[in-house]
């Protein structure tokens, strides 16, 4: 039964996406506002039944505990990134639902999306370049080389949020920086370890897999009503969609952060797995604090 389920949502996620597009065609008010949320959904479950007719695995047929929980974290998440925006103020919201509770329910299905898409569209990734040597370069992760990634973390941090309109690109690089050498410390999954072994696949296919999510994200965003609008200090120009050509180099090295954020709160999860009291905690703290970042972003970063 369960793997016919995962045949199937190939089905479920064609028909759902062929009827948002149908909709929005039509200008559907409902599916102006929905279309982003219906059509990364439904390509999610497309492309986890392709991986799974494929390989006979999948993320969501490996773990759904784990598939859901990569959803919700995928809010918070996304959230760290939303909130360096209140000071970078590269984008902005517009023609969103004047319904608080639809918008704020808009933000969490949509923001949910972020890590699942990535981690399927890099199962697809690593299907295809399986095998193929892509190793750039190997180092020994020692102890002075991982407080120096620390540190220059830490540095570019305080550099964009000082200085926004110049360093602002070093936003989608300090958490690479910062959160690996946790990852490596708390023995979590870690990119530093795949490439001391000089095994690239998994960095490949999530710098791929992040460039390819982008392009979906801003395409899908173009069509939509409810979407968001760029206005960055430089290299504001050759736009693809609502994106300047340029800002796509910086999905590449965000699905690298990604990677490391959903590493760090897995990592977490696991060790509280079996402790209910604290699973209970920190799903109520996370509500809180999506709740309070909604609030900030209708406060400064949805144009009205």
């Amino acid at each position: 039964m369960k793997q016919r389920i995962l045949r199937l949502n190939l089905y479920l996620g064609l028909v759902l996406f062929l009827f948002a597009v149908v909709l929005l065609f039509l200008q559907s008010p409902f599916m102006k506002t929905w279309f982003y949320c219906f059509a990364w959904w439904s390509f999610i479950l497309f492309l986890d039944s392709l991986n799974f007719r494929k390989h006979e695995s999948s993320p969501l047929s490996e773990s759904p505990e784990v598939f859901l929980f990569a959803a919700f974290i995928s809010v918070f998440v996304w959230l760290v990134f939303e909130l360096f925006n209140l000071v970078l103020k590269n984008w902005s919201y517009h023609d969103l639902p004047s319904c608080a509770f639809e918008r704020w329910l808009g933000y969490f299905i949509a923001y949910a999306t972020v890590i699942p898409a990535i981690r399927e569209i890099s199962f697809f990734i690593r299907g295809l370049i399986k095998g193929k040597g892509f190793a750039l370069f190997r180092f020994k992760a020692t102890p002075s080389i991982l407080r120096v990634f620390v540190l220059v973390g830490l540095l570019f941090i305080l550099l964009g949020l000082r200085w926004p309109d110049l360093f602002f690109p070093l936003v989608w690089l300090c958490f690479i920086l910062l959160l690996e050498p946790l990852n490596y410390w708390l023995r979590n999954d870690t990119l530093l370890v795949d490439q001391e072994k000089g095994d690239w696949l998994r960095i490949w296919s999530w710098v791929l897999a992040g460039l390819v999510a982008g392009f979906f994200w801003e395409f899908w965003n173009f069509w939509a009503g409810s979407h968001w609008e760029y206005s960055l200090p430089y290299l504001n120009f050759w736009r693809v969609f609502q994106m300047p050509v340029f800002g796509y180099t910086g999905f590449m090295p965000f699905a690298l952060e990604v990677f490391a954020l959903y590493q760090l709160l897995l990592g977490l999860y696991k060790k509280i797995e079996k402790r209910m009291s604290l699973k209970v905690l920190l799903f109520f703290g996370l509500i809180l604090s999506y709740l309070l970042c909604f609030h900030l972003i209708d406060t400064y970063t949805l144009v009205r």
